[in-house]
């Protein structure tokens, strides 16, 4: 096997005997120069084949503990389904348990108002983000709350629905795109499609725009932070309140604060990325 291009000291895109490119993590695996030969492959933890590109920058951002618990809580559902499951799905539930530990960590509780829809229209998924959940709170010691089931069961229905499709709605995927020109005007940015922190965007989008179609919007006790928020971040707020300008005149939408907020963290990500 051979190592081509460094993730970090531990992760590395690699070649196999057949030319197929795979994500392999293992102790000091990104550490020699690339390229390079791999002759102990008992270093190498995990592999992971057929990965979206833009899920493969995750493997640096993200705790090595968390991806692993996350390999093992897709080995479990794999077990469990009868539809193949992409890899793309460690890093996205990694990512997922990742943002969900830091929220914790701050204090902030974001509500699932889909909770009861999941459990009693997807009860096999539900069962799974259940199953999901104990593991990453046993792995991790992360002490998540129940609720986290749903949101781990709606990554897992995604899974089997899109294999390794990123989420999307054909019926949203105009508003979304429009919602992004404001950013990128707004910001006077480029957004680059094919990166993670936009899939993340627009798998937010999709789901809010679900929330509001069935009238479920988040409401939570985060008033403060989002005071905190709009008050450290006022250029992102100023553009979040044209996204809900835009959604009202379209779509009828009022996004609550709490709707604000999240919105907030996810254009601050795409912005981020741009040192703004």
């Amino acid at each position: 096997m051979k190592a081509i291009k460094k993730i970090n000291n531990n992760v590395a895109v690699c070649l196999d005997n057949e030319n197929h490119e795979l994500i392999a993590i293992g102790r000091g695996l990104g550490f020699p120069e690339m390229p390079y030969e791999i002759t102990d492959l008992s270093s190498i933890r995990r592999t992971f084949y057929n990965v979206d590109s833009m899920y493969v920058g995750l493997a640096k951002e993200i705790p090595e503990d968390i991806i692993d618990a996350s390999a093992e809580v897709v080995d479990m559902i794999r077990m469990n389904v009868n539809v193949p499951i992409s890899s793309n799905l460690v890093f996205t539930l990694a990512d997922h348990i990742h943002f969900a530990i830091q929220r914790r960590k701050t204090g902030m509780v974001i509500a699932a108002p889909m909770r009861y829809d999941i459990e009693n229209l997807y009860s096999d998924e539900y069962e799974l983000g259940e199953k999901a959940l104990a593991i990453f709170n046993k792995r991790l010691k992360a002490h998540l709350p129940t609720e986290e089931a749903s949101n781990l069961a709606l990554h897992i229905i995604n899974a089997k629905n899109m294999s390794e499709a990123p989420l999307k709605n054909e019926e949203n995927s105009d508003l979304i795109s429009e919602i992004t020109d404001i950013i990128a005007g707004f910001f006077s940015l480029y957004i680059d499609k094919h990166d993670f922190n936009y899939s993340r965007f627009v798998t937010h989008m999709q789901y809010l725009l679900k929330r509001e179609t069935q009238g479920k919007s988040l409401n939570t006790d985060n008033q403060q932070m989002y005071a905190d928020a709009r008050k450290n971040y006022p250029k992102v707020a100023e553009c979040v309140d044209q996204i809900a300008e835009y959604l009202q005149q379209q779509r009828g939408f009022t996004l609550e604060d709490e709707e604000k907020l999240y919105l907030m963290m996810h254009v601050n990500r795409l912005c981020a990325k741009e040192g703004l």
